[in-house]
């Protein structure tokens, strides 16, 4: 009799015995099942990391795109570029730096590190240099409006080239391809092609600025208008001094020490009736040497108001002063008289001169001149030898208004000789290292003169650029300018201040009776009842 297997179907279940194999079929479907999910989960993963990948990777030429073609923000509804920001807020930082270095180092402040440092209350160094980049560029985009309206045109091309020689020969200096100097000098998304048209952009905006500059110096009446209105800037004066000394007492009058709370000796602080006494022997000294300051007083010649001491600035300058006045004047502060004889008030009327200069450390000033004298030896060829060697990155090397006491003696000497004439030239070395080469040009106007033209000229050039700038207004949607935020703060909270203030000083409305009336002192609206 064969065996069968014992298990049955249970009645009514409709299902049948589980064989091995069916046990076993049943798990490999069951994990195939659970691979396939598994697999499907990875793929999904796989497909997301794949995707994250590339738009990592695609970010890189996206960021690019915008940066070059995307708006960052825009001034006057023309679209301003990063690329184009980026540039003018390098020119921005650079300028600043080279003209401030000196005093940020004598500050303690790292110009290396500038951008995070504070530049006033509100603004860090970098948001600065951000509102300045954008003022350029509206000054910018207004100049060439203007210069488009009045059918300027002005040929870019030898300055262009003549600009990218320069940055080549700086990026061989140090070492670098072209385009890596420019990111390193105008931001990461700096090319030479990128940087192409906003480079000639300025070009063309400084030639036509330029020649706006040109034609607005101020009238010869202005300018004596202005000196008669401001004498005292401008005029100095001769005079003479003698400082007398009030002698305070150096130890107490019986000779004992002074001592601090430690017991250490220290200087003995005489009281003040000491001091008032040691005072009043200076002052009879004083005004016995008031008689003779005028043949015993030190001399001081031709010195400026700025340059005087301050508690006689007003009285020597003062237009009733005629020669021979003396004065005594106490000095609380530093215990002492000053007494001073008056000699004259005048304009130093020595004309300045213009001269182009080659400037330079590294060259030998002789060797350069002898170059010149053995060439055409023309204003010219001087101009060529210039932008060779000079390295004071002045246009032609031309300086005019040259104060003839500005630089060493020897030079002085020969800038101010009444024999000199145009096309005269010279080389000096001097200790320091420093080498120049004049190519004398001309007399100029005296300093007083060229000072008030270039301040008056100045405030003309400011008001011409606040005019054509009015409509060039920025507008930032994506919030790039950070400095817009720092000054709509700054703005709010004064605002804040002001209306908190106001509703301190409104009147009291509370003579109903409502203490309501008292405690809240405005309609509702909102606004100030007062």
């Amino acid at each position: 009799m064969s065996k069968k297997n014992t298990q049955q179907e249970t009645p009514g279940q409709g299902s049948k015995i589980m064989t091995k194999y069916d046990r076993k079929m049943q798990a490999y479907r069951e994990q195939e099942k659970k691979a396939k999910a598994q697999k499907q989960r990875a793929n999904l993963i796989g497909i997301a990391i794949v995707a994250a990948v590339a738009a990592f990777v695609l970010s890189f030429p996206i960021r690019s795109y915008m940066a070059v073609n995307g708006t960052y923000f825009t001034v006057g509804g023309e679209k301003i570029t990063k690329v184009e920001f980026d540039y003018h807020y390098a020119m921005a930082r650079t300028s600043f730096l080279a003209q401030n270095s000196y005093y940020l180092s004598m500050m303690g402040m790292d110009a290396g590190n500038i951008e995070s440092q504070m530049y006033s209350t509100d603004l860090t160094f970098r948001d600065y240099f951000e509102q300045q980049a954008v003022q350029s560029i509206q000054n910018t985009k207004a100049i060439k409006a203007e210069a488009v309206a009045a059918g300027f045109t002005h040929d870019t091309d030898e300055e262009y080239e003549q600009t990218l020689e320069e940055l080549k020969s700086s990026a061989a200096e140090n070492s670098m391809s072209l385009n890596k100097f420019l990111r390193s000098m105008f931001g990461g998304y700096a090319t030479e092609s990128r940087l192409e048209n906003v480079i000639r952009e300025g070009i063309l905006t400084t030639a036509y600025y330029g020649q706006i500059e040109d034609a607005s110096g101020p009238s010869d009446a202005e300018i004596d208008s202005y000196y008669e209105e401001n004498s005292d800037n401008y005029d100095v004066v001769d005079y003479h001094m003698t400082i007398v000394e009030a002698e305070l007492p150096t130890a107490a009058p019986d000779g004992t020490p002074t001592l601090d709370a430690e017991g250490n000796e220290v200087a003995y602080q005489p009281t003040e009736e000491e001091i008032a006494a040691a005072m009043e022997e200076a002052r009879k000294t004083a005004e016995t040497a008031e008689a003779t300051i005028m043949a015993g007083g030190d001399p001081y010649e031709e010195q400026s108001y700025g340059y005087t001491n301050s508690l006689l600035s007003s009285w020597l300058f003062d237009k009733a002063r005629i020669k021979g006045d003396t004065t005594v004047v106490e000095d609380t502060a530093n215990h002492r008289y000053l007494v001073a004889g008056f000699d004259q008030r005048y304009r130093v009327e020595t004309p300045t001169v213009d001269a182009r200069v080659i400037a330079t450390m590294s060259g030998d000033a002789q060797s350069i001149l002898a170059e010149w004298q053995n060439g055409p030896a023309t204003e010219e060829s001087f101009i060529e030898l210039c932008d060779r060697y000079g390295e004071n990155a002045v246009e032609g090397g031309l300086y005019e208004g040259l104060n003839t006491d500005s630089m060493s003696e020897e030079i002085n000497a020969w800038l101010k000789d009444t024999a000199r004439k145009a096309g005269d030239t010279a080389a000096f070395s001097e200790e320091n290292g420093s080498n120049y080469v004049f190519y004398y040009v001309g007399v100029n106007a005296p300093v007083w003169r060229l000072s008030i033209r270039d301040l008056l000229l100045s405030r003309t050039m400011l008001d011409y650029l606040d005019r054509i700038s009015e409509n060039m207004t920025v507008e930032d949607p994506k919030g790039n300018l950070h400095y817009l935020k720092v000054e709509a703060a700054a703005s709010e909270a004064a605002q804040q201040q002001e209306s908190a203030q106001g509703q301190g000083d409104a009147p009291d409305n509370s003579s109903d009776g409502s203490a309501d009336s008292a405690e809240n002192p405005t309609d509702t609206t909102g606004e100030d009842v007062g």
